[in-house]
């Protein structure tokens, strides 16, 4: 088989001919993460820290319900906290790592 052959081309071989230019856009190169190059790159603190908060919200919300016993109110609680101190814990370091 050709190394030319598109079913090599397929499976990882590029020909000489395909020229590729990676793409940097705030220090991540289109190389490593392909999106980058149009336009879907980026990461949401703000959103994941909300829902963070939301979840631990819902989390202490369903220890209301038809429920009868006490060790499913134990497992809620615990992963409120979590999420709770995981969502502040975001904030804090957010707001101290310039100072490091």
């Amino acid at each position: 088989m050709a190394s030319s052959s598109p079913a090599r081309q397929a499976h990882g071989d590029v020909s000489k001919a395909d020229s590729h230019r990676a793409v940097v856009v705030r220090g991540v190169s289109s190389d490593d993460e392909p999106s980058v190059e149009w336009g879907w790159h980026g990461h949401y603190p703000k959103t994941a820290r909300f829902a963070g908060f939301v979840v631990a919200a819902v989390c202490l919300i369903m220890l209301w319900g038809n429920h009868r016993g006490r060790s499913e109110d134990v497992w809620l609680v615990v992963i409120a906290v979590a999420f709770f101190a995981l969502s502040l814990g975001s904030i804090i370091r957010s707001r101290t790592s310039w100072r490091r």
